[in-house]
């Protein structure tokens, strides 16, 4: 009789565990973005995040800065699609360069797995530990990233990152 329960509670166990497995979850998408990735794709993951691009509202002061001409910069955004950080960064910061609209800035975006492990090469070339991870660099040399969250606004860190590329020579 106990070893018929242990099975029964065992079966039990896992149907449930099963069940939550497939119940989805709010602003997430099954599929996994990796490698280079394009705007529109980003937006695509699901309606949160084409949400918390069409709602955000960007500093105008902050847009301003973005959009002075300066020497080429490129900034590099790796981000997870399973993330909720990323889910709530990476939507603002394309509203952000939509509005700057920076010439002068190239923009790259990376998703990576779970894991921060895949693709290998870009992981390590970015030294990753958390997502997203939004670098500017200038002349083959990091500036400066912001690293999950930002520390005032993301326009804001943006705008001070980008104030510190140097002149052209």
């Amino acid at each position: 009789m106990r070893l018929l329960w242990n099975k029964q509670t065992l079966l039990s166990c896992a149907a449930t565990l099963c069940a939550l497995c497939l119940v989805p979850r709010a602003g997430a998408s099954d599929d996994l973005l990796l490698g280079r990735v394009k705007p529109s794709a980003i937006l695509a993951i699901s309606e949160a995040w084409q949400e918390g691009h069409d709602s955000y509202e960007p500093a105008a002061a902050d847009l301003a800065l973005i959009s002075v001409p300066r020497p080429r910069a490129l900034l590099d955004v790796y981000f997870g699609s399973w993330c909720g950080d990323s889910r709530r960064e990476v939507p603002r910061l394309l509203k952000i360069l939509d509005r700057a609209a920076p010439n002068d800035l190239r923009v790259r975006f990376y998703g990576v797995d779970r894991a921060k492990k895949k693709p290998t090469r870009l992981v390590q070339r970015a030294r990753l530990e958390r997502v997203p991870t939004i670098i500017v660099s200038a002349g083959g040399r990091e500036i400066g990233r912001i690293v999950e969250t930002p520390k005032s606004t993301l326009e804001h860190d943006l705008a001070l990152l980008l104030e510190q590329v140097p002149a052209g020579r």
